[in-house]
């Protein structure tokens, strides 16, 4: 009931700058619109000094609450922080993901029920978790994935009650996500699987994997020295955040849909592929580098979606690669994103469960599973050779 009007509010505030930059007003109205959304990166940016525990995504945070590194001194009003917080600093455009945050308000709602329900300490770390599921399960609708991230990337527990804690919390949040979003947009997307023989299918997912944890080693790299030299920069807060809005600004002008974290762009492309290898090229580039500088600036926002959004796009453009090779058809290229979509999540985040099953269950595509655990399991490999450390 928290993190899906979240999702629904991010959702909201989309639409309504989409549909400001599409209706392509006269040049004076983007002034008042500019400094707005200046005024709120700087609001945000202070509530992220005043309150730290709220900066990024919140995964590495909730992760440290469960295993007791980590305290919540002020969980009601970090959680309020963390929700107004993240709406206000996607709302501006900047690319970054709404997963992050439905984990940690979910368990930030985790600790005030255990806290208030006055449940004891060796089980509080049961609601943390579960609550983190349930926040993931909200923003995808994806109970299963969500209670396999859990395990995977926060607690990496063996206990069974907290497993099925964390599968129920998941279901039911799910659900109150299916309820406000009956139609998942994911559904629209085609997996054709292209007519090849075995071992052509093997030498496609060999090659698949090695582009894909090669550009991941890229993307890793790059995303952490990014972040290393973003806080030496010696321009106050307030300059930083300008520089943000002004490529957001920018970006929003010329194709709004690779804002918010790029998600809606990436829909368009697997439902209605465009054919231009080095538009498309060009794109997730530009993508990559203004996710990279808002992961950076610390703000409330996760790095899941723009992730999800890059995976996708390099498995659009070496699907067309292929076709223009005669390997597979046109048709086949979303089918190449999806798998592209699961891959680049194992070369990044590290958490093949979580992602093989991720995208099976928001496209409801069965066909995608077991190429997505060869492509996945090879890349996991080629990323342990390539020393990629989990963003």
């Amino acid at each position: 009931l928290i993190a899906v009007p979240y999702h629904y509010m991010l959702q909201y505030f989309f639409n309504l700058r989409h549909d400001f930059f599409n209706s392509h007003p006269k040049w004076y109205w983007y002034l008042p619109l500019f400094l707005l959304m200046w005024g709120i990166l700087i609001f945000v940016s202070w509530l992220v000094k005043k309150m730290p525990l709220i900066t990024g995504g919140g995964i590495p945070q909730t992760r440290g609450v469960i295993n007791g590194r980590v305290a919540y001194k002020h969980p009601f009003i970090e959680l309020v922080a963390k929700f107004v917080g993240g709406i206000l600093a996607l709302s501006t455009g900047l690319s970054l993901g709404r997963e992050g945050p439905s984990v940690q308000i979910g368990s930030y709602v985790g600790f005030l029920v255990s806290k208030w329900g006055r449940v004891l300490t060796g089980e509080r770390k049961q609601l943390l978790a579960a609550g983190a599921g349930a926040g993931l399960a909200a923003a995808f609708a994806a109970p299963l994935a969500s209670s396999l991230l859990v395990i995977e990337s926060i607690e990496r527990f063996d206990a069974p009650k907290t497993a099925i804690t964390t599968l129920l919390a998941g279901v039911v949040a799910g659900g109150v996500a299916s309820w406000i979003f009956p139609i998942s947009p994911y559904f629209q997307i085609d997996a054709i699987v292209p007519g090849m023989t075995f071992w052509s299918q093997v030498k496609l997912f060999l090659l698949l994997a090695a582009v894909v944890s090669v550009f991941g080693k890229f993307f890793s790299v790059t995303t952490l020295q990014v972040k290393r030299i973003y806080p030496a920069i010696k321009h106050p807060e307030y300059v930083k955040m300008l520089y943000l809005l002004f490529i957001a600004f920018l970006i929003s002008m010329a194709e709004v849909n690779l804002t918010g974290g790029g998600e809606q762009f990436l829909l368009l492309q697997a439902t209605s592929p465009d054919t231009h290898i080095l538009w498309i090229v060009g794109m997730m580039l530009l993508h990559f580098v203004f996710s990279i500088f808002s992961f950076s600036s610390g703000l409330p926002g996760g790095s899941f979606i723009p992730t999800l959004v890059t995976g996708g796009l390099l498995g659009q453009i070496f699907g067309l690669v292929l076709v223009q090779r005669g390997w597979i058809g046109y048709e086949n290229v979303s089918y190449m994103m999806l798998i592209g979509m699961v891959a680049f999540l194992v070369a990044v985040v590290r958490t093949p469960l979580t992602a093989i099953v991720l995208i099976t269950e928001i496209t409801g595509h069965f066909e995608v599973f077991y190429p997505s655990i060869v492509v996945g399991g090879l890349t996991y490999y080629f990323t342990e050779l390539l020393q990629i450390k989990p963003y």
